[in-house]
């Protein structure tokens, strides 16, 4: 035996800086995917949230807007954003009332304004617009004619500042009351 010492190279228990810092990056790799992950199902959520209330307002609006029109039994006035009917206050159509159909561009709103005060039944209404028609369904700018009205609009909003939900409408209604001869 020699009365040298002996050298035994032994590995104390642990992680080299080297496996530390690849298992860190490994770890904010993943966090980084989870947390990408995430926000994007919340961005599809909101959408769909989105897209939930503003059906629910379009149908609602054209439901309104459509018994308005089938008993209307004037058109006092119309432009390409607003509509001004009269519209039977009794069943038997002995009275009326105006209603007035209107797009406010600057708030982005669809409303409805009677006797009784107005209502909005649409709002982030971007574009809008009404078309007229006689009853062969050409295109006229005379109220003596107008026998259908069309409405279009486009209704966006944004999730996390980027337009993310598009809703567009476009329905053609018939004024069944209405005479075409005054």
């Amino acid at each position: 035996m020699s009365g040298g010492r002996r050298s035994f190279h032994r590995r104390e228990a642990g992680f080299s800086l080297v496996e530390l810092l690849i298992s860190l990056s490994l770890i904010m790799m993943l966090t980084l995917a989870l947390l990408t992950s995430y926000v994007f199902i919340l961005r599809g959520d909101q959408s769909l949230t989105n897209y939930a209330g503003m059906n629910a307002q379009a149908r609602q609006m054209l439901e309104i807007l459509g018994s308005d029109l089938r008993t209307a039994t004037d058109v006092t006035n119309f432009t390409a954003s607003s509509l001004t009917i009269s519209v039977p206050t009794t069943a038997a159509a002995t009275t009326t009332h105006d209603v007035v159909w209107e797009y406010d561009a600057a708030a982005g709103t669809f409303s409805r304004q009677d006797s009784s005060g107005t209502k909005i039944y649409a709002r982030d209404v971007s574009t809008f617009s009404f078309l007229y028609y006689n009853g062969n369904n050409v295109a006229t700018t005379s109220l003596v004619e107008v026998k259908q009205v069309q409405v279009s609009l486009r209704m966006l909003r944004l999730v996390a500042s980027a337009v993310t939900s598009e809703y567009v409408i476009s329905a053609q209604f018939t004024m069944r009351a209405k005479s075409t001869a005054h």
